[in-house]
Protein backbone atom coordinates (compact mmCIF):
# COMPACT_ATOMS: atom_id res chain seq x y z
CA UNK A 1 0.00 0.00 0.00
CA UNK A 2 0.88 3.29 -0.81
CA UNK A 3 1.98 5.73 1.95
CA UNK A 4 -0.61 8.89 1.41
CA UNK A 5 -0.31 12.51 2.69
CA UNK A 6 -3.32 12.84 4.61
CA UNK A 7 -3.41 10.17 6.14
CA UNK A 8 0.47 10.23 7.22
CA UNK A 9 0.96 10.28 10.86
CA UNK A 10 4.94 10.23 12.41
CA UNK A 11 8.58 10.37 11.26
CA UNK A 12 9.05 9.27 7.57
CA UNK A 13 11.67 7.03 6.16
CA UNK A 14 13.52 6.28 2.82
CA UNK A 15 11.82 3.48 2.33
CA UNK A 16 8.33 5.11 2.42
CA UNK A 17 9.36 7.70 0.28
CA UNK A 18 10.71 4.95 -2.70
CA UNK A 19 6.83 4.33 -2.44
CA UNK A 20 5.17 7.90 -3.67
CA UNK A 21 4.24 7.53 -6.93
CA UNK A 22 6.63 9.62 -9.35
CA UNK A 23 5.99 13.39 -9.36
CA UNK A 24 7.90 15.16 -11.83
CA UNK A 25 7.17 18.91 -10.62
CA UNK A 26 8.09 18.41 -7.01
CA UNK A 27 11.22 17.33 -5.22
CA UNK A 28 11.28 15.18 -1.95
CA UNK A 29 13.83 15.11 0.52
CA UNK A 30 13.78 13.68 3.71
CA UNK A 31 14.77 15.45 7.31
CA UNK A 32 15.04 14.08 10.77
CA UNK A 33 11.65 12.20 9.64
CA UNK A 34 9.86 15.60 8.30
CA UNK A 35 8.84 14.76 4.36
CA UNK A 36 9.98 18.07 2.82
CA UNK A 37 8.05 19.00 -1.00
CA UNK A 38 9.65 21.54 -2.77
CA UNK A 39 8.08 22.81 -6.45
CA UNK A 40 11.13 22.64 -9.01
CA UNK A 41 13.56 25.03 -9.37
CA UNK A 42 13.04 28.33 -11.64
CA UNK A 43 14.72 28.32 -15.16
CA UNK A 44 17.71 30.31 -13.50
CA UNK A 45 18.35 27.74 -11.01
CA UNK A 46 18.17 25.00 -13.36
CA UNK A 47 20.77 27.33 -16.17
CA UNK A 48 23.17 27.98 -13.43
CA UNK A 49 23.15 24.27 -12.29
CA UNK A 50 23.88 22.69 -15.78
CA UNK A 51 26.83 25.66 -16.19
CA UNK A 52 28.44 24.66 -13.14
CA UNK A 53 27.65 21.28 -13.76
CA UNK A 54 29.74 21.51 -17.05
CA UNK A 55 32.25 23.18 -15.61
CA UNK A 56 32.91 20.64 -12.66
CA UNK A 57 32.59 17.57 -15.18
CA UNK A 58 35.97 17.46 -17.01
CA UNK A 59 38.01 18.42 -13.61
CA UNK A 60 36.09 15.66 -11.59
CA UNK A 61 36.56 13.11 -14.23
CA UNK A 62 40.34 13.86 -14.46
CA UNK A 63 40.21 13.33 -10.23
CA UNK A 64 37.94 9.48 -10.92
CA UNK A 65 34.76 11.44 -10.10
CA UNK A 66 31.28 12.29 -11.49
CA UNK A 67 29.08 15.04 -11.61
CA UNK A 68 25.29 14.42 -11.31
CA UNK A 69 22.42 16.51 -10.64
CA UNK A 70 19.76 15.91 -8.38
CA UNK A 71 20.20 12.74 -7.34
CA UNK A 72 19.04 11.03 -4.25
CA UNK A 73 21.99 10.96 -1.05
CA UNK A 74 21.27 8.85 2.18
CA UNK A 75 23.17 7.72 4.84
CA UNK A 76 23.18 4.12 6.28
CA UNK A 77 23.45 5.44 9.54
CA UNK A 78 19.83 6.96 9.31
CA UNK A 79 16.29 5.99 7.07
CA UNK A 80 15.10 9.52 8.35
CA UNK A 81 17.26 11.24 5.75
CA UNK A 82 17.27 11.78 2.29
CA UNK A 83 18.76 14.93 0.24
CA UNK A 84 18.20 15.71 -3.23
CA UNK A 85 21.52 18.08 -3.72
CA UNK A 86 21.34 20.06 -7.10
CA UNK A 87 24.74 18.73 -7.90
CA UNK A 88 26.49 15.75 -6.12
CA UNK A 89 29.68 14.81 -7.21
CA UNK A 90 30.18 11.27 -6.68
CA UNK A 91 32.69 8.76 -6.57
CA UNK A 92 33.28 6.37 -9.85
CA UNK A 93 33.16 3.11 -8.43
CA UNK A 94 29.45 4.28 -6.85
CA UNK A 95 28.57 5.75 -10.27
CA UNK A 96 29.44 2.57 -12.41
CA UNK A 97 27.62 0.54 -9.63
CA UNK A 98 23.98 3.08 -10.76
CA UNK A 99 22.50 2.81 -7.77
CA UNK A 100 19.20 4.33 -7.27
CA UNK A 101 20.61 6.92 -4.51
CA UNK A 102 24.28 7.36 -3.15
CA UNK A 103 25.67 7.17 -0.32
CA UNK A 104 27.03 10.15 1.60
CA UNK A 105 30.26 8.41 1.78
CA UNK A 106 30.71 8.36 -2.09
CA UNK A 107 29.54 11.77 -2.39
CA UNK A 108 32.88 14.02 -2.65
CA UNK A 109 30.57 17.51 -2.95
CA UNK A 110 27.43 18.67 -2.87
CA UNK A 111 26.32 22.14 -4.63
CA UNK A 112 23.12 24.34 -3.67
CA UNK A 113 22.10 26.77 -6.22
CA UNK A 114 20.16 29.51 -3.80
CA UNK A 115 17.55 31.44 -5.63
CA UNK A 116 15.80 33.10 -3.21
CA UNK A 117 16.08 34.26 0.47
CA UNK A 118 14.03 30.90 1.44
CA UNK A 119 16.33 28.73 -0.06
CA UNK A 120 19.52 31.07 0.78
CA UNK A 121 18.18 30.03 4.43
CA UNK A 122 17.85 26.75 4.19
CA UNK A 123 21.44 26.18 1.92
CA UNK A 124 23.04 27.92 4.76
CA UNK A 125 21.16 26.32 7.46
CA UNK A 126 19.73 23.24 8.05
CA UNK A 127 21.52 21.83 4.86
CA UNK A 128 25.20 22.75 6.07
CA UNK A 129 24.34 20.70 9.04
CA UNK A 130 23.15 18.11 7.42
CA UNK A 131 25.81 17.68 4.76
CA UNK A 132 28.35 17.77 7.56
CA UNK A 133 26.29 15.65 9.44
CA UNK A 134 26.60 13.54 6.90
CA UNK A 135 30.18 13.25 6.71
CA UNK A 136 30.33 14.81 3.17
CA UNK A 137 33.94 16.49 3.11
CA UNK A 138 32.85 19.16 0.59
CA UNK A 139 29.88 22.00 -0.03
CA UNK A 140 29.49 24.82 -2.17
CA UNK A 141 26.06 27.35 -2.22
CA UNK A 142 26.22 29.08 -5.51
CA UNK A 143 24.15 32.67 -4.78
CA UNK A 144 22.15 34.14 -7.68
CA UNK A 145 20.64 37.25 -6.14
CA UNK A 146 21.20 39.61 -5.73
CA UNK A 147 24.35 38.93 -7.44
CA UNK A 148 26.28 35.59 -8.30
CA UNK A 149 28.33 34.16 -5.04
CA UNK A 150 30.00 30.97 -4.59
CA UNK A 151 30.46 30.07 -1.06
CA UNK A 152 32.75 27.13 -0.60
CA UNK A 153 32.82 24.63 2.85
CA UNK A 154 35.55 21.87 3.94
CA UNK A 155 34.27 19.29 6.82
CA UNK A 156 36.94 20.52 9.34
CA UNK A 157 36.20 17.67 12.71
CA UNK A 158 32.93 17.01 12.18
CA UNK A 159 31.81 20.92 11.19
CA UNK A 160 32.16 22.87 7.47
CA UNK A 161 34.97 25.67 7.92
CA UNK A 162 34.27 28.40 5.31
CA UNK A 163 37.33 28.34 3.21
CA UNK A 164 36.11 30.91 0.43
CA UNK A 165 33.32 33.33 -0.69
CA UNK A 166 33.49 35.59 -3.80
CA UNK A 167 31.56 36.88 -6.90
CA UNK A 168 34.78 37.02 -8.76
CA UNK A 169 37.22 34.21 -9.81
CA UNK A 170 38.00 31.45 -7.23
CA UNK A 171 41.08 29.06 -7.30
CA UNK A 172 40.34 25.95 -5.52
CA UNK A 173 42.61 22.65 -5.34
CA UNK A 174 40.07 20.20 -3.36
CA UNK A 175 38.55 18.02 -3.99
CA UNK A 176 39.91 18.61 -7.35
CA UNK A 177 41.74 21.66 -9.20
CA UNK A 178 39.49 23.95 -10.40
CA UNK A 179 38.62 27.76 -11.40
CA UNK A 180 34.99 29.34 -10.68
CA UNK A 181 33.92 32.58 -11.61
CA UNK A 182 30.31 33.36 -10.36
CA UNK A 183 29.27 35.85 -12.30
CA UNK A 184 29.89 33.53 -16.21
CA UNK A 185 27.40 30.94 -14.20
CA UNK A 186 24.96 33.24 -14.98
CA UNK A 187 22.66 34.67 -17.87
CA UNK A 188 22.49 38.32 -17.53
CA UNK A 189 18.96 39.09 -17.85
CA UNK A 190 17.69 41.23 -21.11
CA UNK A 191 15.98 44.32 -20.19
Amino acid sequence: MLPSFTERHGPWTVDELHRLPDDELNRYEIDDGVLIVSPRPSSPHQAALLELAVLLRGPARAAGLEVLPEVEVVTDRRDDWLKVPDIAVVAWDAFDSEPQEYQAADVALVAEISGSRQSRNRDFGEKLDAYAEAGIEHYWVLELVPVPKLTVFELVDGTYKQIAASGELIKLGRPFPVEIDPGRLTRPRRD
